[in-house]
């Protein structure tokens, strides 16, 4: 509110500045009264709000040896970490560093070598695979010659043991499926319960605190119903899930037992060559970790953080991690603000280190409020603002001052907001000095009010002398006019910054 207090006279003193000073009679005024006027002109009146925040970049990678570039954060998540792109098949490898060609602050471009490790331990791992592939073609060439003794004698012993196992797997669903209906049914009951203690709460006429109990009673039931017909429907789908796969198994079974007494069917031979298909993917996989043995940028962007030295293994977390533009400020603005907020608003963001103001738009706008904490009770929303262009002395990190236009009215017949004298319930009026210099009072309507200007949609006409206040001669002090600059209406403030 100072803050807020103290832009507002530094508005009446510009305005007193420019404004053509006329001596004549005021209401109420003394003889010695000055009139303090501003004339009526056209130009754009627009709202902000304001809220101080973070520079941050939009997306950082986390790249490792042996695996493609993971997101760190992003901007377009709610959260400070944000999920991987890619994965690796070589988690277990070790990745002796060979060199560094990365340092932190370095702009680098895509396809750029960021580091190299020793892939020895990669290359092993490429071998245990080869050997896979090689032994499941072994199998396939043998289906496809046909079945031996062992093979059957196999295929016997596993058709028992997979009708077991699906007599046990039917079990085991009625057991699941009867466990679950009671638990559902006392989550349910438990919703009911709750029902009826707050209808009767009401009806008794209970104080607020037990029916706000009821309230939060009713909620955790409910809530408890819904993780509970989650997770039944989760478990009854696992045991037919299990059935479903128990009755594959039998049927494999079954087909490989009947495969004692004719060549291998069509159907072995697929599920050989998916075996083969399988083994041929996890090679290429291993083929591709021992090419990522080399960091590459995967696009232009700068490299913020390095984790690894030559002559030293790898940690198992990112090795070195980029940032690429665009550049995004957060900040928290307030309920009261955040309704006259909304994504694709300009905006501009005050970086004060950098010594610059960047243009920006809004981009996103987290719909779940954060509380202040400790004592206080302000609630706040996360703005996003894309940066256009920031120059390179923006650092992720910087403080920022973020202002978003919420509302403006372009070649609006305007007046500064203190010439109004009124309310939106009364009505306003302005007071006009005529070229004699008398001043009458004259009813207006208005459009969108800020702190500072005032669009008018009636009532006076571009080049008219309106009074903002009036100064004496003799104490040198100043009155405005006669409007509540904290209760303006008529379009809305600009939130919590002021309009121009």
């Amino acid at each position: 509110m100072k803050t807020r207090l103290a832009a507002i006279a530094l508005i009446l003193v510009g305005v007193a500045a420019v404004a053509l000073a006329i001596v004549g009679p005021s209401f109420g005024g003394s003889p010695n009264s000055k009139y303090i006027t501003s004339t009526v002109t056209v130009g754009a009146v627009s709202a902000q709000s304001v809220a101080t925040g973070t520079v941050a970049a939009s997306t950082v990678y986390g790249l490792k040896f042996g695996a493609s570039a993971d997101i760190v954060s992003s901007s377009a998540t709610t959260s400070g970490t944000g999920g991987s792109t890619g994965s690796s098949s070589s988690s277990s490898v070790t990745w002796p560093v060979k060199t560094v060609s990365a340092t932190v602050g370095q702009s680098v471009k895509k396809g750029d070598v960021l580091a190299v490790a020793d892939d020895s331990a990669a290359q092993l791992q490429l071998a245990s695979v080869q050997a896979t592939l090689a032994s499941a073609q072994s199998k396939l060439a043998t289906d496809q010659g046909g079945p031996d003794a062992v093979t059957k004698a196999q295929a016997s012993n596993q058709l028992s043991q997979s009708k077991s196992s699906y007599s046990q797997a039917l079990a085991n669903r009625t057991i699941t499926n009867q466990q679950n209906a009671l638990t559902l049914s006392q989550a349910k009951k438990a919703v009911t319960d709750a029902q009826k203690k707050l209808k009767a709460d009401i009806a008794a006429g209970a104080p607020q605190t037990t029916i706000d109990a009821d309230n939060n009673a009713l909620a955790q039931a409910q809530s408890s119903l819904s993780s509970t017909q989650l997770k039944v429907n989760q478990s009854n789908q696992q045991a037919t899930q299990q059935v479903s796969n128990a009755w594959l198994s039998l049927g494999a079974a079954q087909l490989q037992y009947n495969s004692k007494l004719a060549p291998v069917d069509s159907t072995t031979i697929l599920a050989d060559q998916a075996q083969v298909a399988s083994a041929q993917a996890a090679v290429n996989a291993a083929q591709t970790a021992v090419t990522d043995a080399t960091i590459l940028a995967p696009t232009d962007g700068l490299i913020v953080a390095v984790n690894i030295l030559p002559g030293v293994n790898a940690p198992s977390g990112y090795a070195i991690e980029e940032s690429v533009p665009p550049m995004v400020a957060t900040a928290s603005f307030t309920e009261s603000d955040i309704t006259g907020l909304k994504v694709g608003q300009a905006a501009s963001v005050s970086v004060t280190a950098a010594k610059v103001v960047v243009d920006g738009t809004l981009s996103q706008i987290v719909p779940v409020a954060s509380s202040a904490g400790g004592q206080s009770s302000v609630v706040t929303y996360a703005v996003t603002v894309t940066l256009t262009d920031p120059p390179a002395t923006v650092l992720a990190g910087m403080s920022a001052t973020v202002t978003v236009t919420t509302a403006s009215v372009a070649s609006a017949l305007r007046v500064p907001a203190t010439a109004l004298v009124g309310s939106a319930s009364a009505g306003y009026s302005v007071e006009v000095q005529g070229s004699d210099g008398s001043v009458t009072a004259r009813s207006v309507e208005v459009g969108l009010v800020t702190t500072s200007m005032a669009q008018i949609t009636s009532g006076v006409s571009e080049g008219e002398a309106v009074v903002v206040g009036t100064t004496s001669t003799r104490n040198t002090t100043t009155t405005t006019g006669g409007v509540n600059l904290g209760g303006l209406t008529g379009g809305g403030l600009g939130g919590g910054g002021f309009g121009r």
